[in-house]
């Protein structure tokens, strides 16, 4: 399974030392963030919006347009920080799923055991154990239950 982008950022400040969320312009610094960014972005195919919420989730606000510059930068980074590459490929990313893909079943994941839970009430039980032609005077009994405390 993919690094979550937690897993990501610490084990970068983890192989580099630095603080990637510390609020500074050092060159050490902004070339880490540009990894996570790249990561984020190229590897784990996250929308700018939600990286952006990602590292303010982290006391680093930071805009969409500054991600996109950083994103783009990491690059030429790359090409004059030889730790960079060797901090990447610390990284396997193993299928094709987005970040917001994973996210999106997650959510239907929790939607489904949601969805149990409440099938497993007993008002639920015993209402799927009325019989296929009782259903419409059950219905209609119920109904009169409801509209009577309104």
């Amino acid at each position: 399974m993919n690094p979550t982008p937690i897993q990501i950022a610490n084990k970068i400040e983890l192989y580099s030392g630095i603080k990637i969320f510390q609020n500074t312009r050092k060159k050490p610094v902004i070339e880490l963030r540009s990894l996570l960014v790249y990561l984020l972005r190229e590897k784990l195919g996250m929308r700018w919006l939600n990286i952006a919420l990602f590292f303010k989730s982290r006391g680093k606000p930071i805009h969409h347009a500054t991600l996109i510059y950083s994103n783009r930068q990491y690059r030429m980074y790359k090409k004059t920080n030889k730790n960079l590459k060797e901090i990447e490929n610390l990284f396997s990313f193993k299928f094709n799923l987005t970040y917001d893909e994973i996210d999106r079943i997650h959510y239907l994941e929790q939607k489904c055991n949601n969805c149990e839970k409440k099938l497993d009430e007993p008002l639920v039980k015993l209402v799927n154990k009325v019989p296929k032609n009782k259903h419409n005077e059950t219905y209609a009994r119920l109904r009169t239950i409801i509209e009577s405390e309104q």
